[in-house]
């Protein structure tokens, strides 16, 4: 199952492509059974997402029904809607790479994740975040984080999707 990295953006807001690539699995009854309970989860970054754009899971995946689910057509109902304006994807497009830091949104969740998945101990020290342990997961964290530590600046699919 193959998914856009988080970074990745499209009608200039990173995780929808990702999003939209999750629920077409979901549509078709393919989403590896690892992305079932997370799937726009409140508490995952799904969730996140939708809760920044004042979405539902049921209104996202009517979208991609009444679209047939294209990026084109995907991109122009996200941003036909008042709450996906430019500023609210500026906002969600800073915030994002840093979801599950100490101090933003999913910060306890992201503890429960590393205990539940690496033993308590970040399996990279760059691991920090959500975007930075799918990037370790999906195998391309030293692309995401240049050798100095920076913010992700690039977004596959996750071996463990409750990110």
């Amino acid at each position: 199952m193959n998914l856009r990295r988080p970074t990745e953006p499209l009608a200039g807001c990173v995780w929808l492509p990702r999003l939209i690539d999750k629920a077409r699995h979901a549509e078709a009854g393919t989403l590896h059974p690892d992305f079932v309970t997370p799937f726009c989860h409140p508490l995952a970054t799904d969730g996140a997402f939708l809760a920044h754009f004042e979405l539902s899971k049921e209104e996202f995946l009517g979208a991609l029904r009444a679209t047939e689910g294209t990026d084109e057509a995907m991109a122009r109902w996200f941003t036909a809607r008042p709450q996906s304006n430019p500023e609210r994807i500026a906002a969600w497009n800073k915030l994002a790479p840093e979801i599950g830091k100490p101090g933003f949104p999913m910060h306890r969740g992201f503890q429960w994740m590393l205990k539940r998945l690496y033993g308590g101990t970040p399996p990279d020290p760059r691991v920090n975040s959500a975007f930075t342990a799918i990037a370790y997961d999906e195998g391309y964290l030293d692309d995401l984080i240049a050798p100095s530590g920076s913010s992700p600046t690039e977004t596959q699919q996750s071996e463990h999707p409750q990110l």
